[in-house]
């Protein structure tokens, strides 16, 4: 019997955004709140001044699959709003939203600067 395994890591090498929405802080936080009530929760991201939250593409099937396995990641939508200085929660109608500091991502990093610069 052989106990070895091996370990891949593989990075993922692109991310396709299929749309931005640039919100108030109080919209995103309302929209992640009907998420939330839906039972679709999602977290929070923040990195590089931006407050932001990804909705992956789900769609299921094997072009999706086969471009996954590339490195290949689809996001239907980022809505963000800026967000100077990182806070661990938000308070939203006596509910605590936790945000997740993603300054440690370099990903999440990249994420935040290309929306930031990209023109709405």
């Amino acid at each position: 019997m052989n106990d070895e395994i091996e370990i891949e890591f593989r990075p993922i090498k692109k991310i396709v955004i299929f749309e931005t929405i640039k919100l108030s802080e109080e919209e995103l936080l309302q929209r992640l709140r009907l998420l939330a009530m839906s039972g679709q929760p999602h977290p929070l991201n923040w990195a590089e001044g931006l407050l932001f939250l990804m909705i992956p593409f789900y769609i299921e099937c094997d072009s999706v699959f086969q471009e996954t396995k590339k490195g290949i990641r689809f996001w239907s939508t980022v809505m963000y709003t800026p967000m100077p200085k990182y806070k661990s929660l938000h308070k939203i109608g006596g509910v605590e939203i936790p945000i997740i500091d993603q300054t440690p991502s370099q990903q999440f990093r990249r994420i935040a600067q290309e929306v930031k610069n990209r023109k709405q």
